[in-house]
C-alpha cells in the first residue's frame, strides 16, 4: 500500500472513522507503523474526529434540553384543570403500559403452552400407534411360530414308518351318490399311513381327469384335479385324517357311474 493509494481512497480518514474494511485495516496498519508521514496524518485526524463527536454530543444534549423546556413552557400555558388532566392521562398511560405488556406476554405464553400441548398430544398418538404396530407384529410372529411348530410336528409324523393301504375300486353304473351298499370295504390300521385309491377307466382317454370324493350325505369331501391316465388307471392318495369311518362315493368328471367304498373302524 503506497501513499498515492492512501490519498486517493482516503484510507487514513476511513481508518479513524472505523469504516475501513478489515483487510484494508491490516494493510494500512502494516504501512503506517513504519511511515512517519502517515503517523503525523493520524495525529491530525484523530483529534478532529474526537472534536466532531463532542460537538455532536453537545448538540444532542442541547436539543434534548430545548425540547424539555418547550414541553414545560407548553404545560405552563395550560390551565390548572387541563394540567391536572394531562398529568392524570400520563400517569394512566404509565400504569396501563406495563399491564398491556403483561397481557401481551401472557398471550404469548398461552400460545407457547398450546403449542407444547399439541406437540405432546402428537407424541402420545405416535406412541400409541407404535405400541399397536408392535402388538400386531408380535401377534403375527406368534402365529408364524405356531404354524412352524405344527409343520415340524407333521414332518416328524411323516418321517415315522407308516403302512400304506391300496384300495382298487370298480365302477358302479347308474348308481346315485347316496343310498345303497358300498361295494368295497377297507379297514385302516390304527397307525395307518396314506390310502391309495386306484380306479380303472376305459378309452377313449382324456388328457386329464378330475376326481371328487363325497361322503354319505352327499357333501363334497375332496376334489383332486389334473389326474393322468396310467395304463387305463387313475391313482391318487389321501391322508387317513380325511377318511374317518363311514361310507364314501367317488365320481370322475367326464365318466359315468360312481365308485363306492366303506371305511371300517380300526381293529
Amino acid at each position: 500500500m503506497d501513499h498515492a493509494y492512501i490519498e486517493d481512497n482516503q484510507i487514513a480518514d476511513r481508518y479513524v472513522m472505523g469504516t475501513l474494511p478489515p483487510e484494508e485495516v491490516e494493510r494500512f496498519e502494516n504501512h503506517y507503523l513504519s511511515c512517519p508521514e502517515c503517523l503525523d496524518r493520524l495525529d491530525l485526524v484523530e483529534p478532529l474526529q474526537r472534536g466532531f463527536k463532542r460537538m455532536a454530543g453537545q448538540d444532542a444534549a442541547k436539543l434534548a434540553a430545548t425540547r424539555q423546556l418547550a414541553f414545560v413552557a407548553w404545560l405552563a400555558r395550560l390551565g390548572r384543570s387541563r394540567q391536572i388532566g394531562f398529568l392524570l392521562a400520563a400517569l394512566l398511560l404509565i400504569a396501563v403500559l406495563p399491564a398491556g405488556l403483561l397481557l401481551r406476554g401472557t398471550a404469548e405464553r398461552g400460545r407457547e403452552l398450546a403449542l407444547a400441548r399439541s406437540d405432546l398430544e402428537q407424541e402420545r398418538q405416535r406412541s400409541e400407534q407404535s405400541a399397536a404396530e408392535t402388538a400386531r407384529l408380535r401377534s403375527k410372529l406368534e402365529a408364524n411360530q405356531r404354524d412352524l411348530a405344527s409343520q415340524r410336528q407333521q414332518l416328524a409324523q411323516a418321517q415315522q414308518p407308516q403302512s400304506v393301504t391300496v384300495l382298487n375300486l370298480d365302477v358302479e353304473r347308474g348308481a346315485s351318490l347316496s343310498g345303497g351298499e358300498p361295494t368295497h370295504n377297507v379297514r385302516l390300521p390304527a397307525r395307518s399311513g396314506w390310502i391309495i385309491l386306484s380306479i380303472p377307466i376305459d378309452p377313449p382317454f382324456q388328457r386329464s381327469y378330475v376326481a371328487v370324493l363325497w361322503d354319505t350325505h352327499g357333501h363334497e369331501v375332496k376334489r383332486i384335479a389334473d389326474l393322468k391316465n396310467q395304463s387305463g388307471t387313475l391313482s391318487f392318495s389321501l391322508p387317513p385324517s380325511l377318511l374317518p369311518p363311514g361310507d364314501y362315493s367317488l365320481t370322475i368328471e367326464g365318466l359315468s357311474g360312481r365308485f363306492t367304498f366303506r371305511v371300517l373302524p380300526p381293529a
